[in-house]
This record gives structure tokens, sequence and C-alpha cells, in this order.
């Protein structure tokens, strides 16, 4: 069971890391995910004018509400409950 937690609690650290480089590429904290991403594009009209435009490419972004947060959470409280269990079946065994 031990070795059960403490991958729970690895796929939890790399849950929240995949939520920071997400956070990160996007230049701002992310509360819902994204399917798509938005990319700015620069052209150039007929007028020799900048125009800006979004582009939406596909992608995923983790949002921390529906994403990250209870996925982290639910390996956490399994991690932590694993290693409960665990602790009290040697303690019962000891006795």
């Amino acid at each position: 069971m031990k070795t059960v937690a403490i991958i729970c609690f690895v796929l939890a650290l790399a849950v929240v890391g995949k939520f920071a480089m997400d956070c990160s590429a996007a230049g701002q904290l992310l509360m819902a995910t994204r399917l798509e991403i938005p990319v700015e594009v620069v052209e150039t009209d007929a007028f020799g004018d900048e125009v800006k435009t979004t582009r939406w490419e596909d992608g995923l972004q983790l949002g921390l509400m529906d994403g990250a947060g209870p996925a982290t959470g639910g390996l956490v409280f399994v991690g932590v409950g694993l290693l409960w269990l665990d602790r009290r079946r040697r303690r019962a065994a000891a006795a």
C-alpha cells in the first residue's frame, strides 16, 4: 500500500507541474481548463498597417477549478488514506 501511496503523491506533483507550466505559458492563472489556445497573429494589411488578430489553435491548458485542483486533491486524499491504512495494519500486526 505504501508504494501505491507514493505513486499517488508523485502523480499529484505531476498534475501540479503541468498546471504550473500551462499558467506560465498563458501568462495568467487559469481557473478553467482551455481546450483551445489563443495565438495572437500580427499581419500587415494592404495599407501597411499592422493588424493584430487572435487565432485559436487546438490544445489543452489545465485549469485549477475543474482540472488540477480536484485531481491533486483526490490523489493526495487516496495517498494519505493508504498510508494511514498501512500504518494501522502494521500496528495491528505488531501487537
